[in-house]
């Protein structure tokens, strides 16, 4: 097994290994839940990840299955007791269930590959540019400290940038998520010579894609693709606007995956991005003078 310790992989892994241990077997849920004396909806929802498992209930569903390896059994377990973890449960008040799982996924990936039409992503946001948008984008009921707790989050999120081996990331923007002004006067210049900084690490790989492009493609709906070391855990995509969803489905995976190389081909290659800055730059009244931070 993988020795990727985020609890929501871990939690995924289970729930897929354990719902293949019952379809290799041809058993129903109903099946199990009955051998088992549990109720059904309790098993349905061990295998669809709404709840834990606890380690008596994960050696009763192995011996059901027949799994008597000892290695395997103990592998098991020991997957179970990192998927009740919470990594991100203090901010479980202040973020939505699809939104704290998503970060889960997000520390693990090995690539990260996005599009985003009204906003630079969040990996990739300056701590005042992220300020400015989660407090427009916050719920009236958030006070100022929930707000600062969101940024708090959204640069911890960012930590994965200077690990040792940081994921590829790959974002393509439209032209509207980096020309419009966000904040104070310079926060979007600033954000702006930022993305130049970020663009020259070797891993960090950002687009644009310019209005005389026309309409497009995806060009509403914003979305993440993220890629795993282990070739067991399959890729993921979320999804936002209106309601944040993850989708594991491969074939809707495939779609995205798609729909990303259609964006990379629109948009201003990689080499180009510090021109497109530059004149953008420009647009918004001159070079910045302050020096770029992200928090």
């Amino acid at each position: 097994m993988s020795t990727n310790n985020d609890p929501e992989v871990q939690r995924r892994r289970l729930r897929i290994t354990l719902r293949d241990f019952r379809q290799t077997r041809q058993l129903t849920q109903k099946d199990v839940a009955r051998e088992l004396d549990w109720s059904t909806s309790k098993l349905i929802r061990i295998e669809t990840g709404e709840s834990s498992i606890s380690v008596s209930d994960l050696r009763a569903l192995l011996a059901h299955y027949e799994i008597n390896d000892v290695t395997q059994i103990n592998e098991l377990i020991e997957t179970a007791k990192i998927a009740k973890r919470q990594t991100w449960a203090s901010y479980r008040d202040v973020m939505s269930p699809a939104l704290l799982q998503y970060l889960g996924y997000e520390s693990s990936a090995s690539r990260i590959r996005g599009f985003q039409p009204l906003l630079v992503p969040g990996l990739l946001q300056t701590e005042e540019y992220a300020r400015a948008i989660i407090r427009s984008y916050a719920s009236a009921s958030f006070s100022d400290d929930d707000v600062e707790r969101l940024v708090r989050a959204r640069m911890e999120r960012q930590e994965l940038l200077s690990r040792d081996e940081p994921p590829a990331l790959s974002f393509i923007m439209d032209e509207a998520a980096v020309r419009r002004a966000v904040g104070r006067p310079g926060v979007m210049v600033r954000q702006l010579e930022w993305l130049k900084v970020l663009n020259e690490r070797p891993n960090i790989h950002v687009q644009v894609i310019r209005f005389d492009a026309g309409e497009y493609r995806g060009m509403i709906k914003p979305f993440t693709i993220l890629d795993f070391p282990n070739p067991a855990d399959d890729d993921l995509v979320h999804t936002e606007g209106g309601r944040d969803e993850t989708v594991s489905a491969q074939d809707e995976v495939a779609n995205y995956i798609d729909l990303f190389f259609q964006l990379e081909d629109l948009a201003t290659p990689k080499a180009r991005l510090n021109g497109v800055i530059d004149e953008l730059i420009a647009h918004l009244g001159g070079p910045s003078r302050s020096k770029v931070t992200t928090g």
